[in-house]
């Protein structure tokens, strides 16, 4: 759920103001957005960028190869649920203006009535920005796919595979809760009704394979120092383990591999060989 916030935030800035959503082109599958990093004749790492609103049946074949054929998964929480009395610790103001004080008085009486029967009005006055946004989202967008992160876990778990995590649902919350603001939640609410046009043009983007798209859409200049930069430099020293210690197959949010400060090019630079997948190719496994 948490790891769907940062393409949403994309999809509010750039959701547009209309009802209708246009019908997308149905498009070629283009390159899977799979790295393959190694040194030499050592394990092999794969990188794989996921998109959390696109299940499982968006990821191409040569991915499902990668996976199958890994010792381990890891993605950025792996399987592991989070602590329901922390999460309502980190999700809540414990003191100063609630939400209600913070939005304009039009967007918070919209949100309250929106929000209706899924949380209590004066529980909701104390909710963060971030957590008032998954509510919002969840509430317009009931019949949303699964999150293909979570399906890759599952498909790990039946192939008998480990799976592992790069960081804890408290270090997520915590980078959420620095760059998600009054004003984003201000924005959704405003553009809520576009948000499941939005992740129907993302998906179609993502088909493409189109590095250079899929950067226009997901790299934020606001958040992606803390978003994605800043926790890209804190999993590498676990992936370049895993190159030391029989390889993995690594999903995590497509935007932390994209660009100078995504993680193949971080590799590249640590001395790793890394290229990239061709989506019609069966990767060979190690």
């Amino acid at each position: 759920m948490l790891r769907a916030l940062a393409i949403l935030c994309v999809l509010v800035a750039c959701a547009p103001k209309q009802a209708a959503c246009p019908v997308m082109p149905v498009v070629a599958q283009g390159p899977a957005f799979l790295w393959k990093i190694h040194k030499g004749s050592g394990p092999t790492l794969w990188l794989y960028g996921t998109v959390h609103d696109i299940a499982i049946a968006g990821v191409p074949p040569s991915a499902l190869a990668a996976l199958d054929g890994a010792p381990r998964f890891v993605s950025e929480l792996g399987d592991v649920e989070p602590d329901g009395d922390k999460l309502r610790e980190l999700s809540r103001y414990k003191s100063g203006l609630g939400i209600d004080q913070q939005l304009p008085p039009a967007d918070w009486y919209d949100l309250r009535d929106t929000l209706t029967g899924t949380i209590k009005e004066d529980a909701l006055r104390r909710v963060r920005p971030w957590y008032a946004l998954i509510l919002l989202n969840k509430k317009v967008s009931p019949n949303k796919p699964t999150a293909m992160d979570g399906d890759l876990a599952k498909r790990a778990r039946s192939k008998k595979l480990p799976v592992e995590a790069l960081e804890t649902w408290e270090q997520q919350m915590t980078a959420l809760d620095q760059v998600v603001g009054v004003k984003d939640l201000s924005e959704a609410i405003h553009a809520r009704e576009a948000m499941h046009c939005e992740v129907d043009r993302l998906a179609t983007a993502y088909r493409t394979g189109d590095l250079e798209l899929m950067s226009a859409l997901l790299i934020t200049p606001r958040t992606s120092e803390v978003l994605l930069w800043q926790r890209n430099r804190a999993w590498q020293p676990a992936l370049e383990r895993y190159l030391t210690s029989g390889g993995a197959f690594v999903a995590v949010g497509l935007g932390h591999l994209l660009g100078e400060n995504g993680l193949p090019a971080m590799l590249a630079r640590a001395g790793y060989e890394v290229e990239r997948a061709e989506s019609g190719e069966q990767p060979p496994h190690r």
